[in-house]
């Protein structure tokens, strides 16, 4: 019963934020923005999975130096419903998996488990191809032996993006840049598509939807009566 309420409040909350999105094309277009400081870049992640929107755009702040990692890092840890299964090697840092609670109903996991902390990041050296959402309305993908996470880079605002020559962890961060992720199945990279901004719920919208849920339980209680 406690997952179809929450299963409810997802699919409202889905109407709400996430229905008619218009792409983001610049900087103003980004609703969800992570830091602070003078410099600003976008993080986009494309799971090219068929369920829609695929492709989403965050906004990281920072002052001073910053890598692709940190940025990465910090948007994962700011946004609670974006997870992250992560390895740490010798020459550098590995994207694994990365997952989005689509449906925003509070409920996320993925199995096998890779033991995702309290702010949503994985750290292990066990990638599994076959790791996958347990809620079918999320997004996850994880590829090392039979794909594997592009990262794309764009100074451009994202219209057009070159592979990066570097690890995540080696790469440095530059204000106005775009980086981008999409998972590539098979090994077949593409960029990433344009993306929509991920959403901020807001309050209002939140109490929207709990008004919908309360009047629905209410009705379904005039019916068992």
């Amino acid at each position: 019963m406690k997952r179809s309420v929450l299963g409810w409040m997802g699919l409202g909350l889905v109407v709400a934020l996430g229905s008619g999105r218009a792409p983001a094309a610049t900087f103003a277009d980004i609703e969800f923005w992570v830091g602070s400081g003078t410099n600003q870049a976008a993080l986009v992640i494309d799971w090219a999975d068929g369920l829609g929107p695929e492709s989403l755009v965050w906004g990281y702040q920072w002052d001073g130096d910053a890598t692709g990692l940190d940025m990465l890092l910090a948007v994962v840890r700011a946004d609670s419903r974006l997870f992250a299964h992560l390895g740490q090697y010798g020459w550098g840092t590995a994207v694994y998996g990365l997952g989005y609670d689509r449906n925003g109903n509070g409920v996320f996991g993925v199995s096998p488990d890779p033991g995702f902390d309290a702010q949503g990041v994985a750290l292990s050296l066990s990638p599994n191809d076959a790791r996958a959402a347990t809620d079918a309305g999320d997004h996850w993908r994880e590829g090392w032996n039979t794909g594997y996470w592009a990262y794309y880079l764009s100074s451009d605002g994202g219209t057009t993006w070159t592979s990066s020559s570097v690890g995540v962890a080696s790469r440095a961060l530059v204000s106005g840049a775009w980086d981008g992720w999409r998972f590539a199945p098979g090994f077949s990279a593409q960029p990433p598509g344009v993306p929509v901004p991920a959403p901020v719920p807001e309050p209002g919208t939140v109490a929207l939807v709990l008004m919908g849920l309360a009047g629905w339980i209410g009705l379904r209680g005039r019916t068992r009566s």
